[in-house]
C-alpha cells in the first residue's frame, strides 16, 4: 500500500509534516516485557435513590456497557449500599442490566443506622455494621446479582455529610472486621478517601497482617484538577506493597455540560476553589492517563453514568443549563474521551512500558491484552494550538497495522482506518487537542532467554556482573530490570540494553544501581553443597545493599555494602561475603538491589563454608583456585540465527556484523515467506521484514 493510499484511507489531516514524516516527531517506545498493573476495567455510578429511580434504562445500559461503535465500553458498575435494608432492592435492576452485558458490580455505603453524616460509628457497633454490609451482599447474591466487591465507607474524610472515620478507626476496623466482608464471595475495598489522603491508608499498608484484609485500595480524586501535580496520584508505599488500587469516584466538573469541549466558565466543585477556568472534556483522558501511569490504578469509575455532566447526557436537574433535547440520551464528549480507554483496554489487559511524556503536552500509555495478541496505545495531545507527530515503536510483535480511533472537538471516537506498521514502528500525526487510540492485533515473537555468549556460568567460579543473560520475549524471559531505558554508563559493552555499564580499572562494571533493579544469570552448579560467595562492590552511600536469590527463593539475607570515604567515591572496591547452599544442576541466580546507589564488579563462588577468597582486594590476583571470568571479544565473523514469529530457529547466517547479516538475509536464495523475522546474534538482535516471497 502506498503512503498516499494510507493517508487517504485513514483520513487524518497530515498538515505540513506529512503523515509518515519523521521531522520533529517525538518517540514513544513500547516495551511489552515491562509489565505493570493488570487492568480491571472502567466504570460508572448509578444511585437510583438520588436519581429518582431513573439511573439507567435498557437503552442506556446498551450504550454504557456495549463496546461497539458509539458505545462506552464500561465493564464496571458502582452502586450504593442503602442505609435501610428495605431499600436494598433499589439497585437490583441496574445491577442485572450491567451484569447481563458482562460488567462486574461493586457497592459502597455512605451512611447507616449506626452513624449518619458527621458522626463516627462506635467500635461497639462494628460487628452490627459488618452484618449490615454482609446482608446487602447476601441479598444481591440471592437475587442473582452477586457483588464483585464491597467497600466499608464512602469518603471518610468528607464527614460533614457522610459517616466519619479516622485513620486509627480505619485500621482497627480493617484489622478486626474487614475480613468478614468476604463472607458472600465479595472482595474487600478499603474506605474510599475523598481526596486520596495517604495518611488514611498508611497504617494499614505498613502492617502486613492487617493489609491481608483488603483486596483493593479505593480512592477518589476530588481536590485534584488538571493542574494538580503528579505527586497527588503517586503512592510509593502502595507500590511497594503491591496493593491493587481502584479510582472509585470522580467527575472533572459538574457546573457545565458533558458536551463542553473547551469552555471558559466559573468552576469549582467541592474541594476545588471556585474560579474562572477552562473546562475541557479532554481532562478526563488526561486524568485517566495519570491514574494508570503515575498512580498504577487498575480501575477507574466516573461518577454518574447518566447526568448532564456525565458520560450519557441528561437534562440539567438544577435548571442552570439549557441542554438541547437532541443531546439527551446520547454519549457525551466526556463519555467519548473515556471510551478511548474503556472500549479497547479490556479487563485482564496489562499496562506495559511506554514513554509516558515524549514531549510537552503529549502523553502515552500502552497495554497488551490478557491473551497477549493485542497491543493498545493511547495517545493524548493536550496542545490546543498544534498537531503533533509521534513515532510509536513496538518491537517484538508481528503487528502489521494499527486501527486508529480519535476523539476531538469534531470527532467522537471516530474509526479512521488503519495505518501500516513497518519494522514494528509507525509514525502518525495527531490532531490538536485530541485523544487517539491505536489498536494492533498480533502475537508477540516467542524468543527464549539465553546465557550471555551462549555459555552457562559454571560454579564454583566467577560471574562478571555485566554478563547477565540475554533477554527473550515475555515476562518469564526478562533477564534484567532497570528503572529507565537509558544507559547512564560510559561503556559500549552491551549497549543494546538499558543496564548502566561503566569502564573501570578492573574492566566493565554495573553501576548506577537503584533499589528494586535486578540482574539474572543462568548458572550450572557442578557439585551441590556449601559455598562461600564473595562480591566485589563499591558505594559512597551509607545504606546501599543487595540480596541474591536462586529460582525465586532467597539465597542470602540482605547484604550491606561498606561505605567508602569520599562523597563520590565509587572507585574503591570492597569485598562482602556470605555462606550459601547451592543445589546441583542448572538454576537462575538473581542479584537484586535493596539499598540505592552501589556498583558491582563480580561475584565469586568458592566451594566450602567460610572459604578463602582467591582474589582479595589488593591481594595476589594470580590465584588459579578460581575460574577466570568469561570475556567476549568480537570474532572476525559470527553466526546470526534467524527465527520466525513463533520462536522457531530456521537457519544461521555467517557474517561480520548484524547489518551484513541482515543484508544477506534480504538477498538470500533461501525460501522464506513474506513477513517479519528476528535476526539474533550473541548480544544483539533486529527485526527484518521480507517483502518479497523467495
Amino acid at each position: 500500500m502506498t503512503i498516499q493510499k494510507i493517508v487517504k484511507k485513514i483520513g487524518i489531516s497530515v498538515g505540513v509534516v506529512g503523515f509518515w514524516s519523521l521531522t520533529c516527531a517525538s518517540t514513544v517506545n513500547v516495551d511489552l516485557d515491562e509489565e505493570h498493573q493488570v487492568i480491571r476495567g472502567f466504570g460508572g455510578m448509578v444511585h437510583n435513590t438520588w436519581q429518582g429511580g431513573n439511573g439507567l434504562s435498557e437503552a442506556d445500559a446498551d450504550l454504557a456497557f456495549g463496546s461497539g461503535d458509539g458505545q462506552l465500553g464500561l465493564t464496571v458498575l458502582r452502586i450504593p449500599v442503602n442505609a435501610n435494608e428495605s431499600e436494598f432492592n433499589r439497585e437490583l435492576a441496574v445491577a442485572k442490566l450491567a451484569q447481563a452485558r458482562g460488567a462486574i458490580v461493586y457497592a459502597t455505603p455512605w451512611t447507616s443506622k449506626f452513624a449518619g453524616g458527621g458522626a463516627h460509628i462506635s467500635a461497639s457497633n462494628y460487628q452490627a455494621y459488618t452484618d449490615h454490609l454482609n446482608s446487602f451482599a447476601e441479598y444481591m447474591k440471592n437475587q442473582g446479582a452477586p457483588l464483585y466487591a464491597i467497600s466499608f465507607q464512602n469518603e471518610p474524610d468528607w464527614c460533614g455529610e457522610w459517616t466519619c472515620w479516622s485513620a486509627d478507626e480505619i485500621y482497627n476496623y480493617t484489622r478486626d472486621y474487614a475480613n468478614q466482608l468476604r463472607k458472600h464471595g465479595t472482595k474487600v475495598i478499603s474506605a474510599e478517601s475523598f481526596a486520596y489522603q495517604k495518611n488514611l491508608y498508611n497504617k494499614v499498608l505498613n502492617d502486613a497482617n492487617v493489609l491481608k484484609n483488603w483486596d483493593i485500595l479505593g480512592a477518589h480524586f476530588y481536590a485534584s484538577e488538571a493542574n494538580t501535580s503528579d505527586d497527588f496520584f503517586a503512592y510509593s508505599l502502595a507500590d511497594q506493597k503491591n496493593v491493587e488500587r481502584w479510582m472509585t469516584e470522580h467527575y472533572t466538573e459538574s457546573q457545565g455540560s458533558g458536551n463542553y469541549w473547551r469552555v471558559v466558565m466559573n468552576t469549582g466543585d467541592q474541594a476545588n476553589v471556585n474560579k474562572l477556568d477552562t473546562v475541557r472534556a479532554l481532562d478526563v483522558g488526561y486524568e485517566i492517563h495519570r491514574a494508570m501511569v503515575v498512580g498504577n490504578f487498575s480501575q477507574y469509575t466516573w461518577w454518574y453514568i447518566r447526568r448532564c455532566y456525565g458520560l450519557i447526557m441528561e437534562k440539567d436537574f438544577g435548571n442552570k443549563l439549557s441542554i438541547p433535547s437532541n443531546e439527551i440520551g446520547k454519549v457525551s464528549k466526556r463519555g467519548y474521551v473515556l471510551s478511548q480507554f474503556a472500549r479497547f483496554v479490556r479487563p485482564g489487559a496489562i499496562r506495559v512500558g511506554a514513554t509516558a511524556k515524549p514531549e510537552a503536552n503529549v502523553y502515552a500509555s500502552a497495554y497488551k491484552s490478557a491473551d497477549g495478541d493485542s497491543v493498545i496505545v493511547v495517545l493524548i495531545n493536550r496542545d490546543y494550538g498544534q498537531n503533533k507527530t509521534v513515532t510509536v515503536n513496538v518491537p517484538g510483535t508481528k503487528i502489521e497495522s494499527f486501527e486508529v480511533f480519535t476523539t476531538s472537538e469534531t470527532k467522537n471516537a471516530t474509526k479512521e482506518g488503519e495505518v501500516e506498521v513497518k519494522n514494528g514502528s509507525v509514525t502518525i500525526t495527531m490532531n490538536k487537542d485530541c485523544i487517539m487510540t491505536l489498536v494492533g492485533v498480533g502475537q508477540q515473537i516467542k524468543i527464549p532467554r539465553e546465557p550471555f555468549g551462549g555459555l552457562v556460568q559454571e560454579l564454583p567460579g566467577k560471574i562478571e556482573a555485566e554478563n547477565f543473560d540475554i533477554p527473550g520475549t515475555g515476562s518469564a524471559n526478562k533477564t534484567y530490570s532497570d528503572k529507565d531505558s537509558e544507559n547512564h554508563g560510559d561503556s559500549d559493552y552491551r549497549k543494546d540494553t538499558g543496564v548502566d555499564l561503566y569502564k573501570k580499572g578492573t574492566g566493565v562494571i554495573v553501576g548506577y544501581n537503584q533499589a528494586d533493579e535486578w540482574l539474572e544469570y543462568t548458572i550450572n552448579v557442578k557439585e551441590a553443597g556449601s559455598y562461600t560467595m564473595f562480591a566485589a562492590v563499591a558505594s559512597a552511600n551509607a545504606t546501599s545493599s543487595f540480596q541474591l536469590s536462586l529460582d525465586g527463593e532467597p539465597l542470602t539475607d540482605v547484604i550491606s555494602v561498606p561505605q567508602n570515604e569520599g562523597e563520590e567515591n565509587y572507585d574503591d572496591y570492597n569485598k562482602v561475603s556470605a555462606n550459601v547452599t547451592l543445589p546441583l544442576g542448572e538454576h537462575i541466580l538473581r542479584f537484586t538491589v535493596v539499598g540505592d546507589w552501589m556498583d558491582v564488579d563480580y561475584f565469586t563462588f568458592v566451594k566450602g563454608e567460610n572459604a578463602k577468597d582467591p582474589e582479595p582486594i589488593g591481594g595476589d590476583s594470580s590465584s588459579t583456585a578460581i575460574e577466570k571470568s568469561i570475556k567476549f571479544t568480537p570474532a572476525t565473523e559470527s553466526y546470526f540465527d534467524v527465527f520466525d514469529l513463533q520462536g522457531k530457529r530456521l537457519t544461521s547466517i555467517k557474517a561480520m556484523n548484524l547489518e551484513e547479516a541482515a543484508n544477506l538475509l534480504k538477498n538470500s536464495s533461501l525460501s522464506f515467506n513474506q513477513g517479519i523475522y528476528l535476526l539474533r546474534g550473541k548480544n544483539t538482535s533486529k527485526l527484518i521484514r521480507l517483502n518479497q516471497v523467495k
